[in-house]
């Protein structure tokens, strides 16, 4: 009876066995065997891009550009495309820069300009003068001001006769177009790239600040610069966006000398009101050079 009962259990327990080994090798299908995943090329294509960075004012040559492959879906507007301009490479050469262009980067067509002219002209924006002025170190944010920077230019006079000074700023948030000869980040105009100086170099002696501004502005300029000395304000780069109110910052009200009739007389700006009037009777002319009988030399 007791080995009966240990028979039974062993053909139980290879019966379990048996229906666990057919329930997971026999009667199923084959698993699938996974396939390699498919690649995808990337549609490619080529792009003009710049080899070395191009400052600006800098003109393009097969040196410093070169085709180089790009995604297709990449190509942003302005890029130039080896399909839609085969010969660009040999087209674009002696193409003015008006922006940075730094190595790798793309070359976009509204970056570049043709002229046959000076750098400089290419880089005013239209309806624009560029205007020279003198500065030194301190007068220029200790010298860190760079092309590209916008500044307010302060006018400083001295009076003779009470020997104070005045200070007063006559233009607001310009756009400074160089520095010396260096027009960019990238090294002077004209010359080869500094890869290795990106930045550009701070002067420590006086130097020429060209300026951009309009035609009102440039004789503003001009005429304050035989009033006194100029300086150059830096303004942070969040205030680069114009407003209607930049450029000129003569304040209202501010006094405006005028001579009429030989006498000066002040009057305010942003008002109505207008130089007093001289009777023309009242006026005395100066007084004209006498007359004699002697005649004039004759001119051969």
């Amino acid at each position: 009876m007791r080995m009966s009962r240990i028979l039974l259990l062993l053909v139980a327990l290879l019966a379990g066995g048996l229906a666990a080994f057919l329930a997971t090798r026999g009667g199923g299908e084959p698993g699938l065997i996974p396939s390699d995943p498919q690649v995808i090329e990337e549609a490619r294509t080529q792009v003009l891009v710049a080899t070395t960075s191009i400052g600006v004012g800098q003109r393009l040559s097969t040196k410093n550009m070169a085709w180089r492959d790009w995604p297709a879906n990449a190509v942003q507007d302005g890029y130039v495309e080896i399909s839609a301009l085969p010969e660009a490479l040999t087209d674009m050469q002696g193409t003015v820069a008006r922006f940075e262009i730094f190595a790798g980067d793309p070359i976009r067509t509204q970056r570049l300009i043709k002229t046959e002219q000076g750098y400089l002209s290419a880089v005013l924006d239209k309806g624009m003068r560029g205007v020279s002025i003198e500065v030194n170190a301190a007068a220029a944010s200790g010298g860190f001001i760079v092309p590209n920077d916008h500044v307010d230019v302060i006018l400083t006079r001295r009076s003779e006769a009470s020997g104070t000074s005045t200070v007063e700023t006559i233009l607001a948030n310009v756009r400074v177009l160089a520095i010396g000869t260096r027009l960019g980040e990238t090294g002077t105009t004209g010359a080869p790239a500094e890869p290795e100086n990106p930045r550009a170099e701070i002067f420590a002696d006086r130097a020429i600040a060209t300026i951009e501004l309009d035609p009102i502005q440039a004789e503003t300029i001009v005429n304050a610069s035989q009033l006194g000395s100029l300086s150059l304000s830096l303004r942070s780069i969040v205030d680069f966006a114009r407003s209607p109110d930049d450029g000129m910052a003569l304040k209202r009200n501010a006094p405006i000398k005028v001579i009429r009739y030989g006498q000066e007389a002040n009057v305010m700006a942003g008002t109505t009101a207008s130089a007093p009037t001289i009777d023309p009777a009242s006026y005395a002319p100066p007084v004209t050079a006498p007359v004699t009988d002697v005649p004039a030399p004759l001119l051969d």
